[in-house]
């Protein structure tokens, strides 16, 4: 064989085991309210050279953007994505706008029941949780307010609740008693995951749950 052949093979290799490695995504959120009425939250996600950040605050239009290996490489406000609409008449197409919206799921639903089984797709979408791993994640929360007893009841649901969660998530709380309405909150994280294999068991289980199409009534005989 010639060396061009091998070197194929090997980059052919290659590129199989980058497939199936996992990859990490990093994520951190931060938020702050005060007791005159500010409040501004950000926060951002990064895979490799990718990050993407968004913040909004009071007074402050919400922005998202992208930046590779640190220079910004695309921005824009939220305003801008939203499809531009007309101001009058939006009290009166609310009702309108929700019965249209529900037309759509119910024919949205009716086109997926008639390729897939609907509850079986769930269950299969519950059972890929193996390939997303979530790593340490620590949420900061610091809270307080007039009312102390409620400033209480909120540190003892959050203690109740916490055990209930993955191990790999760690609440850590500072609660104020100085009967003044203010709260941060500020975590971080990464989750792992196999897009190849999730790629794999995707293309696998439309291979054997696609329902085949059945003929129309008055075709064939």
């Amino acid at each position: 064989m010639s060396t061009w052949v091998y070197v194929a093979l090997g980059l052919l290799l290659l590129g199989v085991g980058l497939f199936f490695l996992p990859l990490r995504v990093r994520f951190s959120l931060q938020g702050r309210g005060e007791p005159n009425g500010f409040w501004a939250l950000a926060g951002g996600a990064q895979l490799g050279p990718v990050a993407t950040s968004g913040v909004m605050a009071q007074g402050v239009e919400a922005q998202l953007s992208v930046h590779v290996f640190g220079k910004r490489l695309w921005g824009k406000k939220l305003a801008e994505l939203a499809s531009p609409r007309a101001e009058d008449n939006v009290t009166d197409d609310r009702e309108a706008e929700a019965t249209g919206a529900l037309e759509r799921a119910r024919a949205r639903y009716a086109h997926l029941e008639r390729w897939l089984d609907p509850v079986d797709l769930f269950l299969f979408v519950t059972r890929e949780r193996r390939r997303v791993e979530l790593g340490p994640t620590q949420l900061d929360l610091e809270y307080g307010f007039r009312d102390i007893t409620l400033t209480g009841k909120l540190l003892g649901a959050i203690y109740a609740f916490a055990p209930l969660l993955p191990d790999a998530i760690v609440i850590r709380q500072y609660p104020s008693w100085e009967s003044v309405d203010r709260g941060s909150v500020a975590g971080s994280g990464s989750v792992r995951l196999w897009p190849g294999l999730l790629f794999v068991d995707a293309a696998w289980y439309l291979i054997r749950n696609v329902k085949i199409r059945q003929p129309r009534a008055g075709k064939g005989a």
